[in-house]
């Protein structure tokens, strides 16, 4: 397994790197404006996008890679370990921003184009470099496409007191994870702080830590073969309805086949509730009951995923940090293009 590039020990689940690459994928593509195979990406089939993939993954590889840890060599290895990979992820982060700033500047001053400055939220940094850096390197000045990573440095920094938690009673760990969700469900305010204020999170870290924390716990559960009733046929049956309604309103919102003739059903029941920065209720269900259907359709010996077709793909989940700047930055020169 891999967790943003962190190896693990023994076999490797085919279906994870697959679908990160996929993931990461479909963040490149989504954050280029205007191009039309974003309508096709992963938020095509549900109430999610790329981002709840890529976390949920992440938070699952983690529970295995650094659940085994725990279990094998203590929680003062698995913490060394997860804070090793927090100091990795936060120097690919503070040396992305400075690339990412660097080529805004340069195309800025040679394009002498101010809104193009504006929608990469980056003005800040070209008015006051030195307090931008700062509330960089604090991971509370967030460019565009400069969102996910902070989170998944931060939600990964909380794993190793979850963990520890979960091992001694896990009922109350996923309880405490499940109540600050809900807490935001019903008092978004509760947020952190983006610069320049009174901006916050775009992805609030009390919310997404739920997807993160339970998917690593799912992961951990793998491990120790614990992980059975996953299998439970009335829990499938719910999963598989809850992908299908997610995926047929999706499929009716991308063709406009009743967008048009009842907007309000859109306007007015759907996008209220599918907030990303809070990761709403149906969101939170609809990207695990997806997970779970594709979990028991794929199985990990399936054999598309040794294809040659399928190589590409394999590879950049397989080194998803490295992708993943790369992607960032291919997004920046992208709309700049465009």
């Amino acid at each position: 397994m891999t967790v943003m590039g962190e190896g693990s020990a023994g076999g490797r689940d085919l279906r994870l790197d697959f679908f990160r690459g996929i993931a990461l994928f479909s963040i490149f593509i989504d954050h280029v404006p205007d191009l039309w195979l974003g309508t096709y990406t992963i938020q095509f089939t549900g109430f999610y996008d790329a981002a709840d993939v890529f976390i949920l993954i992440s938070g699952y590889t983690a529970g295995m890679v650094y659940g085994r840890i725990l279990e094998d060599r203590g929680a003062l290895m698995a913490t060394i370990r997860v804070y090793h990979r927090v100091w990795q992820l936060y120097v690919a982060h503070v040396f992305l921003f400075m690339v990412f700033m660097a080529l805004i500047g340069q195309m800025s001053g040679q394009w002498n184009n101010p809104l193009y400055v504006e929608e990469l939220r980056a003005a800040d940094f070209l008015r006051e470099p030195g307090i931008a850096v700062a509330m960089a390197l604090a991971l509370l000045f967030h460019p565009a496409y400069m969102d996910i990573l902070p989170l998944y440095i931060t939600l990964l920094a909380v794993l190793p007191l979850f963990m520890v938690l979960a091992r001694w009673h896990w009922p109350l760990a996923l309880a405490l994870s499940f109540g600050l969700w809900l807490a935001v469900q019903f008092n978004d305010a509760i947020n952190l702080v983006s610069y320049p204020g009174p901006h916050k999170w775009f992805f609030n870290p009390f919310a997404w830590q739920v997807l993160f924390l339970f998917a690593a716990f799912l992961g951990w559960s793998q491990i120790k073969r614990r992980n059975g009733w996953l299998r439970a046929r009335p829990l499938l049956l719910a999963a598989i309805a809850m992908a299908v309604f997610g995926f047929t309103i999706r499929l009716n919102w991308t063709f406009n086949l009743f967008t048009d003739p009842m907007p309000f059903l859109k306007e007015t029941f759907f996008l209220p509730a599918l907030s990303k920065t809070d990761m709403s209720v149906i969101r939170l269900l609809n990207v695990l009951a997806t997970a779970l259907v594709v979990a028991a359709l794929i199985p990990r010996t399936a054999r598309f995923l040794s294809s040659r077709a399928a190589w590409p793909v394999m590879v950049c989940g397989r080194h998803s940090l490295h992708i993943f700047c790369l992607g960032i930055l291919l997004s920046v020169l992208g709309q700049w293009m465009l």
